[in-house]
């Protein structure tokens, strides 16, 4: 039998080699604007994203009838300088400690801890792949779904607009009051039993007692509240505010945003995003939206024959997932759409890409202590002995001129969807 040093050793190995193959399988399963908004690190300073977003343009053009005028007036664009945090977002595993001695004494200990590890990693990627999308598409909040009406019950009602793959058995929630964040009676560290998709309920902990809610309630991940990315909900928005940035109080830094759409149709897409043209100056490069809201774009272009079969059609790029990119001209301007599962349902994002993007301190990664990446977890709740080991990622998303986007929301689907 061989020392604890050797053996953990051992599991040590094991486990760095796989998260190799996590690494690059983990990207596969990114959602498709991940890939769009090219993370990068130019941006890092110490422990913060240093960056200068502008709020309004320069001015200084003007005409003259002979060339003894007086030239005009040259006045700098405003800009802010901005230092901003990222999230902390981590992937927790936990190793029962004689299941990582076995793993370094024989064959049949270490076949256990790898088939473990194996079903370990494809959850804890699935999962990881889940929450950064969600954030892209956040509020900075932390919110996951709103909450509907719940009367004294464990079984805790949701909104109708609640994206149910955010929730799974055993997953870690507290229930918090919107406006504040603190989390109401019995609504602390709440453990999700059953997860009911067609009725937008989850089934609560018995421990926990039962709870109350309604619409001015929300679900947050453990500890989640206003730790999270500034996502799409608040950059793309007219009213939130970013950065620190109030954005009543200035002209130019909001997007544009066309609510209660109506039906959908690309004519009115594309006239939106004419007029959005003219009002930003700028024009869009990347369209996001659900899935679904795509898919009748490519009916509209296929089933009602409306395309150009004169010219040799431009072929469809694959993205991860599986899902494709289409194209579509507003302004004359190319210009891609994806979509992502991770996007509202109803909901269609514009984005200048140039303008927009997410940078982090470093690529997930293990966290290391000393050199080692199985740390000591002390004891668990059973009160036994177990090592944990930490993915540890810090990403933010940063946005440098907000008027540079639109979004179109309360798009309905097209007769006979």
């Amino acid at each position: 039998m061989g020392d604890n040093a050797q053996e953990f050793s051992e599991a040590t190995g094991i486990l760095q080699d796989m998260f190799g193959g996590f690494k690059s399988s983990l990207k596969s399963k990114l959602p498709p604007l991940y890939e769009k908004l090219k993370p990068g690190t130019d941006k890092v300073s110490g422990q913060q994203f240093k960056f200068s977003v502008q709020v309004e343009n320069p001015q200084g053009v003007g005409s003259s009838l002979n060339s003894a005028a007086v030239l005009p007036e040259a006045e700098p664009g405003e800009y802010i300088e901005l230092a901003v945090k990222p999230t902390r977002m981590y992937g927790t595993l936990l190793f029962d400690r004689m299941m990582l001695l076995a793993a370094g004494q024989n064959r049949d200990g270490k076949r256990a801890y790898v088939n473990f590890l194996e079903n370990e990693m494809k959850g804890i990627k699935d999962q990881m792949a889940k929450e950064i999308g969600r954030q892209i598409f956040g509020a900075k909040t932390g919110f996951v779904a709103a909450c509907g009406t719940t009367s004294a019950s464990l079984t805790l009602q949701l909104a109708t607009t609640a994206l149910m793959q955010y929730f799974a058995k055993r997953g870690h929630i507290d229930i918090v009051t919107a406006a504040t964040g603190v989390a109401i009676a019995n609504g602390s560290n709440r453990v999700i039993q059953a997860v009911d998709v067609a009725n937008k309920t989850v089934t609560l902990d018995a421990a926990g007692g039962v709870v109350t809610t309604d619409s001015t309630i929300s679900v947050t991940r453990k500890g989640g509240y206003n730790a999270e990315m500034t996502g799409l909900a608040a950059i793309n928005s007219d009213t939130e505010d970013i950065y620190g940035i109030v954005t009543a109080q200035q002209r130019r830094w909001k997007a544009h945003v066309k609510a209660n759409f109506g039906a959908f149709t690309v004519k009115g897409i594309v006239k939106e995003g004419i007029t959005f043209a003219v009002e930003a100056g700028g024009d869009p490069t990347l369209l996001v939206s659900h899935p679904d809201l795509q898919a009748q774009y490519w009916y509209e272009l296929t089933g009602s024959r409306t395309y150009d079969v004169a010219k040799a059609p431009i072929p469809v790029n694959k993205l991860s997932m599986g899902i494709y990119e289409l194209e579509v001209i507003i302004n004359g301007v190319p210009c891609k759409w994806i979509g992502d599962y991770n996007c509202p349902s109803g909901e269609l994002h514009a984005l200048c890409l140039e303008d927009i993007g997410l940078q982090h301190l470093a690529e997930p990664a293990f966290m290391k202590i000393g050199g080692e990446i199985l740390l000591p977890n002390v004891y668990g709740s059973t009160g036994t002995p177990t090592n944990k080991a930490v993915i540890e990622y810090y990403p933010q998303m940063i946005c440098t001129k907000r008027n540079s986007h639109f979004k179109i929301t309360g798009i309905t689907a097209i007769s006979g969807w």
